[in-house]
């Protein structure tokens, strides 16, 4: 899990050996200046793939829209990205009716965004996914249109899993439906 929920204490451009111990601040080598671990001073941190670390596993975790905006540079969308939080939060998760949607997405979107990052050929396919997709739902989003805005990113995703054979085990099918 990560340790600072997607602040700057996660970002790949924190620097540990320019440290403020009385403040919990550190230097960031992408903006400059000195910024609290636990706070964040930009929009998007930039995180880096690492195995060992639940890298994807943060507050909003919407994976494939962290991939998208990591693979196109959009990292400082801060407005796209409280809106896909609060849409997880505020409407999806308080309904049970979307329980094994989310839970579906939580153990395939890690798995299809870290393809998307590691695949060499993706700019265009995260292009297109963010103008055929990404786009509309955030405007079906703000319309207030819950239902059709999850069910074209379920789209989305499902050509993602499509695109790199990606397929629930059975396990983690029980696991869903629990």
């Amino acid at each position: 899990m990560d340790t600072y929920g997607g602040c700057c204490g996660s970002c790949i451009h924190l620097n540990v050996n320019d440290y403020v111990r009385t403040k919990d601040n550190c230097k960031c080598t992408l903006r400059g200046g000195y910024h609290n671990l636990h706070e964040r001073a930009c929009p998007r941190p930039t995180y880096e793939y690492d195995e060992n670390r639940d890298y994807y596993d943060l507050n909003h975790r919407w994976y494939i829209v962290t991939a998208i905006f990591t693979v196109l540079g959009l990292n400082d969308n801060y407005e796209c990205i409280n809106l896909l939080h609060n849409f997880r939060n505020n409407i999806l998760s308080k309904d049970s009716k979307y329980d094994n949607v989310l839970a579906e997405y939580d153990i395939v979107g890690p798995v299809l965004a870290k393809n998307l990052i590691e695949d060499e050929d993706s700019i265009e396919l995260c292009k297109k996914l963010s103008q055929v997709y990404l786009i509309r739902v955030l405007d079906l989003i703000k319309e207030e249109k819950y239902d059709d805005a999850l069910n074209l990113y379920t789209e989305m995703v499902n050509l993602l899993k499509v695109i790199y054979n990606v397929n629930l085990t059975e396990e983690e099918s029980k696991t869903k439906n629990r």
